[in-house]
């Protein structure tokens, strides 16, 4: 009888989960796009969807224990955190540490620069990817 009754109530906790994904739109976010920005790792660094870890080119954001590293951390977050972000590479695909090195927009919004306009991060030149460089600084 106990096993009868074991049985049954697992059967209706996982009805109960069916029903929940279903109907709840919880399943939406298990097909997010593969450019969809899933955490915000510092102030010039994100990861989406798919797992890949994205630095921004041309920009160079304070380290963790630097002064203004929450506020562009912060900054990053209200402009892509849950959003689904545009990238553009350059010439060099990945950095020393495996990650996407891209140019990365949000709507109309230019991100890179948006950093350094807004004075979260510093212009930073490095290896051959430095096409927009002079654009992300502007005048």
């Amino acid at each position: 009888m106990y096993f009868a009754l074991g049985f049954f109530l697992l059967l209706l906790l996982a009805f109960s989960v069916f029903i929940f994904i279903r109907f709840s739109g919880y399943s939406d976010n298990l097909n997010l796009g593969d450019n969809y920005v899933v955490e915000v790792i510092d102030g010039d660094t994100f990861k989406l969807a798919n797992g890949e870890a994205v630095r921004l080119i041309c920009v160079d954001a304070p380290e963790r224990n630097q002064s203004g590293y929450d506020d562009a951390k912060d900054y990053l977050n209200v402009l892509i955190l849950n959003r689904e972000v545009r990238l553009e590479s350059d010439l060099e695909d990945r950095d020393a540490y495996g990650r996407l090195l891209r140019y990365v927009y949000v709507g109309d919004v230019f991100v890179n620069r948006a950093l350094v306009r807004g004075g979260y991060a510093s212009i930073f030149r490095y290896g051959n990817s430095t096409r927009l460089c002079d654009e992300i600084e502007g005048d």
